[in-house]
């Protein structure tokens, strides 16, 4: 967990999403020094004070650690290697206070974890991970690296979701099934089988409506 009133950088003010990644910030008793709004246009901070352009994202501020307020897994890897361009080099985990985490959880830099999420025992985040609003991820599951878990997702035991891949409000997925990199679960979804890469399924059960997609809203890591 952050140290209270230690300094962070959001990126992404043009995510909607972003709303709930201040709003931990603020349970955490974070010292917000900006939020970068890298591709200009509508801003949707609460704390709009702060809002900065990409431009001045500069000097000093690269040295503070950084958090990716964006959920679509593809924009969020666009924003990383952005601001790695820029020179920022530090990620830090942002985890809300109302989370339930195990001592075993394996977790990599980068990584959001939203209010009310619990996550079962020895499970593995992989890096710039997002795991939304109410999500309870069963034990030893693993969410690959860019991966975005929606609100109110569960997942039993033994759970995998590959890179970049995007679980959508309210699925469930049932103990031991792997699901692929850069493939969606439609909302509310009940997933029983293993899941392919760059695939779209939905139902109860859940099927394949959709192969060879590049991933969500079109956009692949």
């Amino acid at each position: 967990m952050k140290k209270e009133h230690e300094n962070v950088i959001l990126y992404g003010a043009g995510s909607s999403i972003l709303v709930d990644v201040e709003e931990t910030c603020g349970r955490l008793g974070l010292n917000l020094i900006a939020i970068v709004n890298n591709q200009g246009g509508q801003s949707f901070a609460i704390n709009s004070e702060k809002v900065i352009s990409l431009a001045e994202l500069s000097g000093d501020m690269l040295a503070y650690p950084m958090v990716f307020a964006l959920f679509t897994p593809g924009h969020r890897k666009f924003a990383l290697d952005q601001a790695r361009g820029l020179g920022a080099t530090c990620f830090n985990c942002l985890i809300d206070p109302t989370a339930i985490t195990p001592s075993s959880l394996s977790m990599s830099e980068g990584v959001f974890i939203n209010s009310g999420a619990i996550i079962g025992g020895m499970s593995s985040l992989g890096a710039f991970s997002f795991i939304n609003r109410g999500v309870s991820l069963g034990h030893h599951c693993s969410i690959a690296e860019f991966a975005s878990i929606g609100p109110g997702v569960i997942t039993g035991g033994h759970v995998s979701v590959g890179r970049g891949s995007v679980i959508g409000t309210g699925a469930v997925i049932l103990p031991g099934v792997s699901i692929g990199s850069n493939s969606i679960v439609a909302a509310g979804s009940v997933v029983t089988r293993d899941v392919p890469d760059n695939s779209l399924v939905m139902g109860s059960p859940a099927v394949v409506k959709r192969a060879g997609i590049i991933g969500y809203n079109e956009v692949g890591v």
